[in-house]
């Protein structure tokens, strides 16, 4: 599936609207994709750049994603597609004064030149004020998209001038279907939807093998905790907090643990539920059989509130091991 029909998948309204507007050259001089991260924004905004610039497309295929244009915009390395992200925490007036420069010359391949601005809410009042002209007076093939996940901290002078264009949240099952479609099984596929609406942060685990040792240890912990497995006092000591020592990967750590209680928990109540850990199914539904309603929900509160605490200066190594001892009721 190319990203034309992954995009179609995640947001169809959204692209509905492009590809009738690219097909009928009706598109605007700009627009403002707004979000939550991992809705598709950053990938919808390069497959309409690409859709301008492709070599290859076709009424059905507007961007074939394996021409040379396609390829160059993909790798951030076309000359008229123009990227502009934060350095640092914001993006400064420097940053928009480079590329006012650069949008005032002939473009280098074609007069169609594509501006697509990262984080645009990051950007400094002065940088917002220096490139309202562009917007106001938009030059003849110049499109400009601004993403953002927060509008409300987007200038009205240039909220105003832009086309407001809405990505929805991704469900579940659009989630676990562009995650197949793109090659993930479905096992996988299943945990991350599980975790995450974000696409970008499904493909940064996929790249990376951290995440498939931080799963392994936490089915290792909760065989520990409640199987004769090693001790999970020794798991958190030499398994656990050595992969999640900080606070953003222990909190991962602890919904990956809760998923397994929460697939316990549904198979306590229906036998024939499909898990998202379908890996660990017998094995859960084993744990469903001699665990009561009231000891399963009791557990899952206890990992809610260590997750909770998260934000306090307490001792995460601490804060497991008290875990894992009220957990077995020590």
């Amino acid at each position: 599936m190319g990203l034309q029909d992954e995009l179609t998948v995640m947001q169809p309204v959204v692209m509905k609207i492009f590809s009738k507007s690219v097909r009928e050259n009706r598109l605007s001089h700009g627009y403002l994709f707004e979000g939550s991260s991992g809705t598709g924004k950053k990938r919808t905004a390069l497959w309409l750049a690409q859709s301008l610039f492709c070599l290859e497309s076709t009424e059905t295929e507007l961007a074939c994603g394996k021409c040379a244009n396609c390829t160059r915009i993909a790798s951030h390395n076309h000359p008229d597609v123009h990227l502009l992200e934060p350095d640092g925490a914001s993006i400064k007036i420097d940053q928009v004064r480079a590329l006012k420069q650069e949008l005032s010359k002939r473009g280098m391949e074609s007069d169609q030149k594509v501006v697509i601005i990262y984080d645009a809410d990051k950007m400094t009042v002065q940088s917002a004020n220096s490139l309202l002209k562009f917007i106001e007076e938009p030059e003849g093939g110049l499109l400009l998209l601004f993403l953002t996940t927060n509008p409300g901290q987007i200038l009205p002078t240039i909220q105003s001038r832009l086309q407001p264009v809405t990505f929805k949240s991704l469900t579940f099952d659009s989630l676990l279907a562009s995650l197949t479609a793109a090659g993930i099984s479905e096992q996988k596929a299943r945990i991350y939807a599980s975790i995450t609406g974000s696409v970008e942060e499904v493909k940064a685990f996929e790249e990376s093998e951290w995440f498939s040792e931080a799963r392994n240890v936490v089915i290792k912990l909760y065989e520990g905790i409640h199987h004769q497995g090693t001790s999970p006092l020794i798991i958190i000591q030499e398994s656990w907090m050595p992969l999640f020592k900080e606070k953003d990967k222990m909190a991962l750590g602890l919904e990956l643990l809760l998923l397994l209680y929460r697939d316990r928990l549904h198979l306590t109540l229906d036998e024939n539920y499909e898990p998202i850990c379908t890996a660990q199914k017998e094995m859960l539904g084993q744990d469903a059989l001699r665990k009561s309603l009231s000891e399963t929900t009791g557990e899952i509160e206890k990992i809610l509130a260590a997750k909770s605490k998260l934000d306090s200066n307490m001792n995460t190594q601490l804060l497991m091991e008290q875990l894992v001892l009220e957990i077995q009721g020590r």
